[in-house]
């Protein structure tokens, strides 16, 4: 009886303290984002956000497809909700870098949402950008963390009451 009162204690506390990702729709992107004739922007969709903080991320990187030079590129992005002020900005990546560049931000989001990457200029066909791991978190609130402290103290004590 106390192993199955414990495991459903345990089960509420962790359930409380999770954090989900708002998943991603993809409507519109061609990978890597190419600064040719082709397509020159990615837009995600994010659906039934609920009104409150969220933390928005992304991983970006300027890629060469041929050729010897390099150069910057710069895209914008613009992430918009229905209940929620916009967010933009302006970033740059220089093929000759390797790696991933991550950018976060936080922002009050509500409703459907959408973030949207362009790529600013046109540098030539050989150049592109690439995009991954874009998501959308929501930021507990202090509620949570209270709770999940007093889940984590009757543990403690059933715990110990256990030992004794």
């Amino acid at each position: 009886m106390k192993n199955k009162l414990i495991a459903c204690l345990a089960t509420t506390v962790l359930s409380f303290g999770a954090v989900s990702t708002a998943q991603a729709a993809l409507n519109s992107c061609d990978d890597p984002l190419k600064s040719g004739l082709g397509q020159r922007f990615c837009f995600e969709k994010f659906e039934d956000l609920s009104s409150g903080l969220y933390n928005v991320s992304f991983e970006y990187q300027a890629e060469k497809f041929a050729g010897t030079s390099d150069k910057t590129l710069s895209f914008g992005f613009l992430f918009d909700t229905l209940d929620g002020p916009s967010t933009r900005g302006l970033l740059s990546d220089v093929t000759s870098s390797s790696g991933w560049n991550s950018y976060s931000f936080t922002t009050t989001a509500g409703g459907d949402g959408g973030l949207v990457f362009a790529l600013r200029g046109v540098p030539g066909p050989n150049f592109g950008l690439q995009l991954q791991n874009v998501q959308v978190t929501p930021v507990p609130e202090p509620g949570v963390y209270a709770m999940l402290l007093a889940g984590l103290g009757a543990l403690a004590f059933v715990g110990r009451r256990r030992k004794l």
